[in-house]
């Protein structure tokens, strides 16, 4: 799953607009929007924004080994889909 996705997912599973997440994240909707909707042609978002976004929907990134399962309620992220 790619980064976007995950932060779309949680704000469908978590009920958070474009809007609120903007205001969360200090920033205008446009650009949440833009950060969202790969139209521009730009690879998926960074890590250093990855978990700036998920901070503010009030997740972490955690690393775990290969063998380790997903916990409940976690996300994987692809590993060409984290750019740093």
């Amino acid at each position: 799953m790619e980064a976007r996705e995950i932060i779309k997912d949680i704000m469908s599973t978590d009920e958070v607009t474009n809007a609120e997440l903007a205001r969360r994240l200090d920033i205008t909707q446009a650009t949440v929007w833009d950060r969202l909707n790969n139209k521009k042609g730009r690879k998926d978002i960074p890590v250093s924004l990855l978990k700036t976004m998920l901070s503010a929907l009030g997740y972490k990134i955690v690393v775990v080994p290969d063998e380790m399962p997903i916990p409940e309620g976690g996300y994987e992220v692809g590993q060409t889909d984290m750019v740093g």
